[in-house]
């Protein structure tokens, strides 16, 4: 292999032994050598090496360590569903938004620590929304419950830009939006935040990320998991999509 691709034996062992990650140029000299001609394959394999090297992007930032495990997962996820019970998911805020909103936090009291959560988030906006404009986009499902789209966070002029930057994402392929309006009554779900996470294939089963003013966690448990399936199941069956989301958000942002 060294005589035919020219690397150096160092160059060899850090890619086998994952102190690096391979290149994608370097990985299509490697598929041409074992005689990989399929272009899909090809294509495939080559995301999967773009999406290995933005895997460690968050390696710069100051994350406890079961933040920087479900960030780690959120990245490689196919399919990602998240709800909030207080405050527009953070894969949807703006930039304003979340600085009023990361600032009322008491956890994050220090200025420092806001701008690095604040970082954070954007960064992990980008990431995901570069993959939704990539070949193999992932889902985004948003529920949002009523009181979040009408809970002025920030002040009206910051809420009304934070609504219209949810129907402008709304718009987009891949992404669904699903609104539970207050005149619904009840609705399912718990409180905080949780991100329920799925991925390609069988053989990697689903992984929840809970979010608590006193701890997050990781749920991995395939009983529990099962249990953030049925909650999701109940508030879609109760809330508004498509159209009619957009709909609501409008109404809501015209009125304040």
């Amino acid at each position: 292999m060294i005589r035919r691709t020219h690397w150096s034996v160092s160059k060899l062992h850090r890619i086998e032994t994952g102190a690096v990650t391979v290149q994608p140029v370097d990985l299509e000299a490697l598929l041409r050598m074992y005689g990989v001609r399929d272009r899909g394959q090809v294509a495939e394999l080559i995301d999967l090496a773009l999406i290995s090297r933005r895997r460690q992007w968050w390696s710069s930032y100051r994350l406890d360590p079961e933040y920087r495990e479900f960030v780690a997962y959120e990245s490689e996820a196919s399919r990602i569903t998240v709800y909030q019970a207080l405050l527009i998911p953070g894969l949807l805020q703006t930039e304003l938004y979340a600085k009023a909103a990361t600032a009322s936090i008491g956890k994050k009291s220090d200025d420092t620590d806001v701008q690095n959560a604040i970082d954070v988030r954007m960064r992990r906006q980008a990431e995901l929304f570069g993959r939704i404009a990539g070949s193999r986009p992932p889902e985004l499902v948003a529920l949002l419950d009523g009181a979040v789209l009408e809970r002025p966070i920030g002040g009206a002029d910051v809420m009304r830009a934070q609504l219209d930057h949810l129907v402008e994402v709304a718009r987009q392929p891949h992404v669904r939006l699903v609104v539970v309006p207050l005149r619904h009554g009840a609705r399912p779900g718990p409180g905080g935040l949780f991100e329920l996470l799925q991925f390609r294939g069988t053989a990697d089963p689903d992984v929840v990320f809970v979010q608590s003013p006193v701890k997050d966690f990781v749920v991995k448990d395939p009983d529990a998991t099962a249990a953030y399936h049925d909650i999701v199941d109940a508030i879609v069956g109760s809330g508004l999509t498509r159209d009619a989301a957009v709909e609501e958000i409008r109404r809501i942002r015209d009125g304040l």
